[in-house]
């Protein structure tokens, strides 16, 4: 059974005008700027997303607008002589209600955005023989808490920090991108700020 070391849970949470599109853009590209590939290990991220759901509701229900799901899995080698044994998981559940298209001047130019609420769910994970190949031996089956506990276990230590840097700096940079306070310093992004159109 492949063993799991999993990072506590973060999310990130944004009211306001925003542009979907770049959003989506910039948090996509972002992954493939730091090494996260799709389940078929495709660095083009065709098969990234597991999970797309999109409901309008009428001004009567509640606020209107609509409501967006979109469930990104992305996975990432460890660069190392681990790596057969180790691979690192990031999950991104996107949440989006009461999204709605508006008009907003921006630099002396109208343009289309959208406003709403975005609430953003990180779970990132380590897994050790992620192809089972040491559960499928009747010898190595033994050998492997051993193997985890007493020989690498430094090196899962090692590779856990890593993971919880990898996955704060994500999420400094999407705070970065919306403009909310980040506690980790961001370097100036290479990708246009909230509207896509500053100059």
């Amino acid at each position: 059974m492949m063993a799991e070391i999993k990072i506590p849970e973060f999310r990130v949470k944004y009211n306001d005008v925003f542009s979907l599109r770049n959003l989506y853009i910039m948090l996509h590209e972002m992954l493939l700027e730091e090494g996260w590939t799709g389940k078929e290990g495709d660095p083009g991220h065709e098969d990234i997303e597991t999970f797309y759901s999109e409901n309008v509701y009428q001004k009567g229900i509640h606020r209107g607008g609509k409501e967006l799901w979109f469930w990104w899995r992305a996975q990432k080698f460890p660069e190392g002589k681990f790596s057969g044994y180790i691979k690192n998981f990031l999950d991104i559940d996107a949440h989006i209600v009461y999204l709605q298209n508006v008009e907003v001047v921006h630099q002396g130019k109208k343009m289309n955005a959208q406003k709403g609420e975005i609430e953003l769910f990180f779970r990132a994970k380590i897994v050790t023989d992620y192809n089972n190949e040491w559960e499928k031996n009747k010898f190595l089956k033994y050998v492997k808490p051993i193997y985890e506990k007493r020989i690498i276990h430094t090196e899962l230590e090692k590779r856990e920090k890593e993971l919880w840097r990898d996955a704060y700096r994500i999420q400094s940079k999407l705070k970065q991108y919306l403009q909310l306070r980040t506690f980790v310093p961001v370097p100036e992004p290479f990708f246009a700020r909230t509207y896509g159109f500053e100059e």
